[in-house]
């Protein structure tokens, strides 16, 4: 009986043991990737744990484009210029969920814009 309880305790010690020392080991692993991740902070010029702020004030700045075609004094805003083939596409009486590929070619010089709709129906719309 005697025996059966000191391998017990032996065991249970050696137990204690090897979780002590992967805890020791993942917290080190931990203080080694903080320590990486602060060194490569400094290489980038940030200082250290700004990352996360860094990528919440880029989610919340988006980019608004606007393009606009000048040609003779007259200005066509290009990218408003899907809607509106879109939308003479369902006027032919296509649903606008077939759509799969478009392609608009502008040409000011007929102040009109040509387009191919799944590389099968096209047509042409006004751009002034």
């Amino acid at each position: 009986m005697a025996a059966k309880k000191a391998v017990s305790v032996t065991a249970k010690a050696t137990e204690k043991a090897a979780v002590e020392k992967t805890a020791e080991k993942t917290t080190a692993k931990t203080a080694a990737a903080k320590a990486a991740e602060t060194k490569e902070e400094k290489k980038c010029g940030r200082k250290p744990g700004s990352a996360a702020k860094t990528t919440k004030s880029a989610v919340k700045e988006e980019v608004k484009t606007q393009m606009i075609l000048q040609f003779y004094g007259n200005d066509a805003d290009i990218s408003s210029l899907e809607e509106k083939v879109k939308a003479q596409f369902v006027a032919e009486g296509h649903r606008a969920g077939t759509i799969k590929t478009m392609n608009i070619y502008v040409k000011p010089e007929e102040s009109s814009a040509y387009y191919v709709i799944n590389e099968k129906f096209s047509g042409r719309v006004d751009l002034f």
